[in-house]
């Protein structure tokens, strides 16, 4: 049997949490520093998958700091480090220092003087949560409170970076999403109370872990109610004061999954194999009655009311949205609503070309297809496929391996797209802006690979076929909330003054090899809110840093202040004011 000696010296500690290179700081400092002020600050959106939006207007939505400080500079220090024994808790960062470093190549000195005060000598000053700062402005600054500690205000910044860059980018690309589908309900006429629902979190399968789910989910939830990750929603309560018994803070709807489905397909048609009636039907058509079954089971006995997202690719989407939903018409119309009156059900079509899948394909009508000329100038033009004469529709292929195109024949629901093909089965009504709107008990979502870019080009050629934004729901998944870094929106902490032996230093880095996006700001600064912007203000005086808009919101391991999670989203929606319907080109 595996036992622990009981002599065996636990590995945590709070000031593992860093980089190796920051263990040795505290020490190159100049020994005279006695204040040390450093800023955290996204100072690039270049490579921010946002700026494909005209609505983007190159500001950060700021969040997380309140979880950050309760979670680790509360509960963590207090636990791991300040009520520790001294000999134990300094032991845990000594053992760590010198397995990796090599003997006594990091001094503990500061550490026994920091277990022996008591608690983090360090105050945050932060915008509020929910604000949406410039980039290039700073939402947060940290500033040590005893001299004898400077090297707090420092120490932190890979716990800080690394935990406080996702929640902000995920709640910047959220609020974007927000934003477009804000503009283009009203452009289209769609209810404004279906936008919160209209944006949905699928991320959290493919984040970095819970704590990452957890933590991106809350940002998303500051400009939506749906998703999926139950995390986020716990997280909410555990820091942000939400109460989901009191208040609406996530949600979701009964979905199924492929498993699911591929189950209880391929057990009908299987039994309806077996059936001599069935002798002579293809495999193909078993399972097309077999899916058919599957769906009336799930909209009339296992979920008969309220809302049902039943995925519909497992095996022929077009089958289930031009034949399967037109035969169970009824059953669908006849289903009852739930407390909050809903009773739809959403077809997800999950693999494919999302826009094509839903939108259906941009066609130019020609003689035939041997007229080349016509077809050519066609494909040049950005078309996606050409009718004939006859009906028919061929979609353009790019080739692969050479420059040029193969022609691929797609049936007719492929290219009207699943909204227009609800349409003709369900049929709606027509929004007082003039864009038609799905009958009330069926709609869509789409989930697989969505980005703003791709939500966009959506929503546009939605309405230029004439159909409201409501018709669809976007999953927003791991695709868009995970395929981002810090550099997304170029976050980074910076010292940028100091104060040694009585003389003042303004800090600053400017490389020559660099575009200006690290240049940081000099010396102490003063940010001001000013109009719909935030404007930093550098080299300030000490009586101009304490003023503007950055508010302390902990100091001596005190939080500060603690903004429940309402407070956070009425901000962020004061924040933006949706432009005029049809006054932004996409």
């Amino acid at each position: 049997m595996n036992t622990v000696p009981l002599n065996r010296v636990p590995q945590s500690s709070p000031f593992n949490m860093a980089d190796f290179y920051k263990t040795g700081h505290p020490g190159m400092y100049p020994d005279e520093t006695t204040t040390l002020v450093a800023n955290f600050t996204p100072r690039s959106a270049k490579h921010a998958p946002v700026t494909s939006s005209p609505l983007f207007d190159d500001k950060v939505v700021w969040f997380g700091v309140t979880g950050f400080i309760k979670e680790f500079l509360i509960e963590t220090f207090n636990r791991e480090f300040f009520e520790q024994p001294k000999e134990t808790a300094v032991r845990r960062y000594k053992r760590r220092m010198d397995t990796a470093l090599g003997m006594n190549r990091v001094r503990m000195s500061h550490l026994e003087a920091l277990h022996d005060l008591g608690y983090l000598p360090l105050e945050i000053r932060s915008l509020p949560e929910g604000s949406r700062v410039n980039i290039k402005v700073p939402p947060v600054v940290f500033i040590n409170t005893d001299a004898r500690f400077p090297w707090v205000s420092t120490y932190f910044e890979t716990l800080f970076s690394c935990e406080s860059w996702k929640p902000a980018t995920t709640a910047t690309i959220a609020f974007e999403f927000r934003k477009l589908l804000t503009y283009f309900a009203r452009m289209t006429g769609s209810p404004e109370g279906f936008v919160p629902w209209q944006g949905h979190d699928f991320s959290m399968r493919g984040m970095s872990g819970v704590h990452d789910a957890a933590r991106s989910g809350a940002g998303h939830l500051l400009s939506f109610t749906g998703t999926d990750t139950i995390p986020a929603i716990d997280y909410l309560e555990e820091y942000y004061g939400a109460d989901s018994e009191k208040e609406l803070v996530g949600g979701s709807v009964p979905a199924t999954e492929h498993s699911v489905m591929t189950l209880r397909i391929l057990l009908i048609a299987q039994r309806l194999a077996a059936n001599p009636a069935n002798a002579g039907v293809s495999e193909k058509q078993l399972r097309a009655m077999a899916e058919q079954e599957v769906i009336r089971e799930l909209v009339t006995e296992i979920i008969p009311s309220g809302v049902v997202s039943i995925v519909s690719d497992s095996f022929d989407f077009w089958n289930v949205i031009t034949r399967i939903a037109p035969a169970l018409k009824s059953d669908i119309l006849g289903r009852a609503p739930d407390e909050n009156g809903f009773a739809k059900v959403v077809f997800r079509p999950d693999s494919g070309d999302p826009v094509k899948i839903l939108t259906g394909y941009l066609i130019t009508d020609v003689a035939s297809v041997s007229h080349k000329r016509a077809v050519d100038n066609a494909y040049m033009a950005g078309q996606e496929a050409i009718r004939t004469p006859d009906g028919q529709v061929y979609a353009f292929v790019q080739n692969c391996d050479e420059p040029g195109y193969s022609l691929q024949r797609i049936s007719e629901a492929e290219a009207r797209g699943a909204v227009e093909c609800l349409w003709e089965t369900f049929g709606g009504v027509t929004t007082e802006t003039g864009y038609r709107l799905l009958d009330q008990h069926v709609g869509l979502i789409y989930g697989d690979s969505i980005t703003l870019k791709r939500a966009i080009a959506i929503l546009s050629r939605l309405a230029d076929k004439g159909f409201a934004s409501a018709n669809v729901v976007f999953g927003i998944g791991s695709y868009t909330y995970q395929v981002v870094s810090r550099d997304t929106f170029g976050f980074a902490m910076k010292a940028i003054y100091a104060e040694v032996g009585g003389e003042s230093v303004a800090i600053f880095k400017d490389p020559a090899t660099d575009d200006g996006t690290k240049k940081s700001a000099k010396g102490l600064l003063r940010v001001e809110h000013e109009g719909t912007n935030f404007v930093l203000y550098e080299e300030q005086t000490r009586s101009e840093f304490e003023g503007g808009a950055l508010v302390a919101v902990f100091r001596d391991g005190n939080l500060l202040v603690d903004e429940p999670l309402s407070a956070i989203r009425d901000r962020l929606m004061d924040s933006w004011q949706c432009p005029a319907p049809g006054s932004v080109k996409f």
